[in-house]
């Protein structure tokens, strides 16, 4: 069953698969990136208190990557809800969706970054939070277009074949055989 899979994986279509997959998934990458950065361009980092922490495992492994998390089982997510003032005034009080492996305590200081107009897209400022899941995108769309890349220049160069650099094979039995010519058309005038 892995021999048939592999062979599957490195059939005649495989290179254009990885090499797709691999565009699509950088293109979508660069593009949420670009998104990203146009977020952190437009918002504030204020500072702000923990008041309550809500503490639930994980609902799915991709929830758990996404966050930054690593670890797989039932580990424990911990949310913070925050409180904090935006530079107009207002005193905002909410739940981070932001679910994260380290545990908070109440009166702890933490940095939010919040768009000015819209506080309900706040985030606590890590790193992770904010740039970890585009450049994991980013980093796999790459792996999949060098994979096709590696593919398709494998199965360009196949033992036993002749490649332009290298010329024609010789045959050995040392005579050349003739050139054969096409028929010429004669010009009818």
């Amino acid at each position: 069953m892995m021999q048939t899979l592999l062979s599957r994986l490195i059939g005649k279509r495989a290179n254009r698969l990885f090499l797709a997959a691999g565009i699509l998934l950088s293109c979508l990458a660069l593009y949420n990136l670009l998104r990203t950065a146009m977020y952190v361009h437009e918002s504030v980092v204020v500072t702000a208190t923990v008041t309550d922490v809500r503490v639930q495992p994980f609902e799915s492994t991709l929830q758990a990557l996404r966050h930054g998390n690593v670890a797989m089982g039932d580990t424990p997510s911990y949310q913070p809800i925050v409180r904090y003032t935006v530079p107009n005034g207002l005193v905002i009080s909410r739940l981070m969706t932001d679910s994260d492996d380290t545990d908070y305590t109440i009166g702890e200081q933490v940095q939010v970054i919040t768009p000015e107009l819209d506080p309900s897209q706040a985030h606590i400022y890590k790193w992770k939070f904010i740039w970890g899941w585009e450049c994991m995108q980013l980093g796999s769309g790459i792996l999949l277009l060098l994979l096709g890349l590696v593919l398709r220049e494998r199965k360009a160069v196949q033992p036993g074949a002749v490649s332009r650099k290298s010329g024609a094979k010789k045959k050995s039995s040392g005579k050349a055989a003739p050139r054969k010519r096409s028929p010429r058309k004669k010009k009818q005038g």
